[in-house]
């Protein structure tokens, strides 16, 4: 590492640039072992490899990390779903099964992530919710166009669309709360579960089958 000397003639090493992607896996890594007040800044500049006062140079608080990485992660979900119902064109029930196996997927890849969004967004407060909530409106619009779709066409049998729309993201959330990548399913059969309780909370028939092995 490149140094620097300081005022008293000491030599030190250069603070250490950090990245987008190294900040974020830091953070993430921390937040979802110790949660947004047992985690310390301090501690989320040693994982990511740099000092704490580097870290300020990038964000000013704990709660600026947690509004960064949430958005992040937020954003990435909803893109991973977004171009899996785009996939499979204009079925409802196949956008909505495509929305759970990418939503799976997103939980088998990023543990981490989907653990930190679900326990630490009720600590940002005022205007840093609002970019974190936009993409957990495009996650919900996902699972809402799909059901009530579905609805229409008589696949779905729901009294309430936005009831069911939050049922299923809830259901597909819930995972992070028991998911163990040693665990004895498959990434496959992890899906097929999920999906098989989404489709019969929308109460579809018939259920899609099985693709795990």
């Amino acid at each position: 590492m490149d140094e620097q000397v300081d005022k008293s003639g000491r030599r030190r090493a250069a603070p250490r640039f950090i990245d987008r992607e190294t900040v974020i896996d830091a953070a993430l890594e921390v937040l979802a072992a110790k949660g947004f007040h047992g985690a310390s800044t301090r501690e989320i500049a040693k994982a990511a490899g740099t000092s704490l006062s580097n870290l300020y140079n990038y964000f000013g608080s704990k709660s600026e990390i947690l509004e960064f990485v949430l958005v992040d992660t937020g954003r990435t979900l909803a893109d991973m779903l977004e171009e899996a119902v785009r996939a499979v064109g204009e079925s409802p029930a196949g956008r909505l099964e495509a929305a759970v196996r990418a939503y799976v997927g997103f939980i088998i890849a990023r543990p981490h992530a989907s653990v930190v969004g679900i326990t630490e967004f009720r600590y940002l407060e005022g205007e840093n919710r609002a970019d974190v909530v936009a993409q957990r409106d495009r996650t919900e619009a996902v699972f809402r166009d799909a059901i009530a779709d579905g609805a229409d066409a008589g696949l779905f049998d729901v009294r309430n669309i936005g009831s069911a729309m939050r049922g299923a993201v809830t259901l597909c959330n819930s995972m992070s709360t028991w998911y163990r990548p040693d665990g004895e399913l498959s990434p496959a059969e992890l899906a097929d579960i999920q999906v098989d309780l989404v489709f019969g909370l929308v109460r579809a028939a018939p259920r899609p089958e099985s693709t795990g092995r």
